[in-house]
């Protein structure tokens, strides 16, 4: 039987923060894959372009990114050690999600300007998950 690290509040907050910010992932998910029609209709033009000749393995990448980081902040609260390898499949499926944005035409004019602040956020919450998980495994809070 192995000891348990007891865990620092920091790591707590983190626990929480992780679970909400890939809650609101899961949630931002499901909303575009069960969008109504009229939802969809109400979008812009250029969206609904880009929603509706988006590949499979783009979606499927968002479903990736946004379930594993979820299911990985819910081992976090465990302190389960799968934590760190979820935690970096959410990371890779963002990459790769976020490589169309270079790859299929539209998508460059659809988040030029202020459109880039999200994917970039996503990025560096999805790598600091990814980092701070595999630090707190070396520390021994996730068994």
């Amino acid at each position: 039987m192995t000891d348990k690290t007891k865990a620092p509040i920091w790591f707590w907050v983190v626990g929480v923060v992780a679970l909400l910010w890939n809650g609101i992932g899961v949630l931002a998910y499901l909303q575009q894959v069960t969008m109504s029609a009229a939802q969809f209709a109400a979008l812009p033009e250029l969206q609904q372009d880009l929603l509706s000749t988006q590949p499979f393995w783009v979606t499927a990448a968002f479903a990736i990114a946004v379930f594993a980081g979820f299911v990985a902040s819910i081992c976090w609260l465990l302190q389960k050690r799968v934590t760190v390898r979820l935690f970096l499949l959410s990371l890779l499926a963002v990459v790769v999600q976020f490589s169309s944005y270079f790859i299929i035409d539209g998508y460059m004019e659809f988040i030029s300007g202020q459109g880039w602040i999200m994917p970039v956020l996503i990025l560096l919450f999805a790598a600091g998950f990814a980092g701070i998980s595999w630090r707190a495994e070396q520390n021994g809070l996730l068994h």
